[in-house]
């Protein structure tokens, strides 16, 4: 369904949830509270909970709930084909949606050649420390740097739409025949958005395309959300069992290190000066050889980010990211083993 010319475009948002109980509220508060006709949206929650998700969601007039099988596409593909208008928008439950979201998607997709669009995910005000830290490593969605710390902006568009804050024509979805059934666990935004990319859609970044993400609160909470991002990225790249174990942060390597430096002998100064020295070659890798890390430092006075914290606390978040990362595309890559020799 589509608006005539000159009329307000209308827009049908998709929730995707798995027990979400203690985030729904805060998710479908800040989405009916939005600066935009209300006969012009409509907000699907596809669910697939065992918590009370469904049950809240179901107090709010005007919301639909739909339960779903388990898996972000088959749960994305449902809202596509349950939904009335054709321009879909998909956020999550553990997000906050600013008023002017859907004026801005609105506004966005008057340009006929926009396929899809992806947008910002800042920590929500009033995030602990921890969580605005973890924040600054730019993950997901450039988290407090800003999308542009995962994509290149050009008149190219971008490389993909995160699936947080990602706005598809129905068109553009059913181009590709919609989310792929190979990523269920995560990896179904960067997948779509590469078979768009490969078709020659236009998926572009609009800066004033903002949601305020949850990031995670505790340590433990971090690395686990790392490992399933591990998960993710070994269905997007398959790497073989060489490539996962030889990487530089598979974890038996850093403790490899760990206890080359305790066997060193025990001349503080000697110790405290190898270290430092790692410590220094680390930060010049990030600064280097990453996207991310350069751009949070021109902007850390805007993101309000202290100088210890960008020499110390973001860079062994990142170290932890990609440990973790490591241990999930290992996981991953021994169960699709174990699955294949089962077969």
């Amino acid at each position: 369904m589509n608006a005539s010319c000159g009329e307000v475009q209308p827009v049908s948002v998709i929730v995707t949830t798995r027990n979400e109980a203690d985030n729904i509220r805060g998710c479908l508060d800040s989405l009916l509270a939005q600066d935009f006709p209300r006969d012009a949206y409509e907000v699907l929650i596809i669910d697939c909970s065992s918590d009370a998700t469904a049950e809240i969601a179901a107090t709010y007039p005007g919301v639909r709930v739909l339960r779903s099988e388990r898996g972000f596409s088959r749960q994305k593909n449902l809202g596509v084909a349950e939904a009335r208008f054709d321009i879909l928008a998909f956020t999550d439950a553990d997000c906050i949606i600013p008023p002017e979201w859907l004026k801005t998607i609105e506004r966005a997709f008057r340009r006929p050649e926009l396929a899809a669009a992806g947008g910002n995910a800042f920590p929500p005000p009033g995030t602990s420390k921890f969580g605005f830290w973890s924040a600054c490593v730019g993950h997901p969605s450039g988290g407090a740097i800003g999308f542009e710390a995962n994509v290149t902006p050009g008149k190219d568009g971008i490389e993909f739409a995160a699936g947080c804050n990602s706005i598809y024509r129905r068109e553009a979805i059913r181009a590709v025949q919609g989310f792929s059934p190979d990523f269920q666990a995560g990896g179904e935004d960067v997948d779509i958005s590469r078979r768009m990319k490969a078709q020659g859609l236009l998926i572009d970044y609009i800066p004033d395309l903002t949601v305020y993400h949850k990031p995670r609160p505790t340590l433990g909470s971090y690395f686990r959300w790392n490992v399933r991002v591990g998960v993710t990225k070994w269905s997007l790249r398959r790497p073989g069992p060489f490539r996962i174990v030889f990487n530089p942060f598979f974890p038996v390597w850093p403790l490899v290190l760990l206890a080359g430096l305790l066997a060193l002998p025990f001349f503080p100064w000697l110790l405290i000066g190898t270290a430092a020295g790692l410590w220094a070659a680390f930060l010049l890798s990030l600064f280097l050889a990453t996207k991310p890390n350069p751009l949070l430092w021109r902007r850390r006075r805007r993101i309000g980010v202290s100088i210890p914290a960008l020499l110390i606390i973001v860079p062994a978040l990142i170290f932890i990211r990609q440990v973790g990362i490591s241990c999930g595309e290992w996981k991953k890559y021994r169960v699709s083993r174990a699955s294949r020799s089962a077969g």
